[in-house]
């Protein structure tokens, strides 16, 4: 298959543009690209396996992004892409939303966000503190800062309300 061909470049494609920027429809098609990376890359399933689990044809992703590339005849998942997420972060003891420009910024969010819930679990910070990234830029191109005070995080995290559980079945 040639990707070339497959490729047309003066199109905006869906998974190059923002959140905000997408219909319903067009949204849903992101998530289920994202989620077939995330499921392959994380050794769950083939890449082919996660886009017909997630409904998506899989020359029509070869076609419109380049986040796979064609090993031996198959669709495989790069290891980074350029997809554009909107993410959830803490900045200045607020609640912030970012849309960031790479998988890599968003791992690294996603290590940020295993710390906190670390943090709020254990009451240590040392997983907040092993952190590498501490600022980032987002697809704006304004810088945002991880806020990493262990007070303030515990503090907005006793704010969010906490789910009920309830017993359904007595013993």
């Amino acid at each position: 298959m040639n990707l070339a061909r497959l490729r047309p470049r003066h199109i905006t494609l869906i998974w190059d543009r923002r959140d905000r920027e997408l219909s319903p429809n067009q949204q849903a098609h992101k998530v289920a690209l994202l989620g077939a990376l995330s499921s392959t890359r994380q050794g769950k399933m083939r890449f082919e396996e996660a886009l017909k689990h997630n409904g998506l044809h899989p020359r029509q992703v070869a076609k419109k992004t380049d986040a796979v590339k064609i090993r031996n005849g198959k669709l495989v998942a790069k290891v980074r892409d350029r997809i554009p997420r909107s993410l959830k972060i803490y900045e200045k003891g607020k609640l912030v939303h970012v849309e960031v420009a790479n998988s890599e910024v968003a791992s690294d969010i996603g290590k940020y966000w295993s710390a906190i819930g670390k943090l709020s679990e254990t009451g240590k910070s040392k997983a907040l503190r092993s952190l590498h990234r501490q600022r980032f830029m987002d697809i704006h191109g304004r810088i945002h800062t991880l806020e990493k005070d262990a007070k303030i995080i515990l503090e907005l995290e006793s704010r969010i309300p906490k789910r009920e559980s309830f017993t359904i079945y007595r013993s």
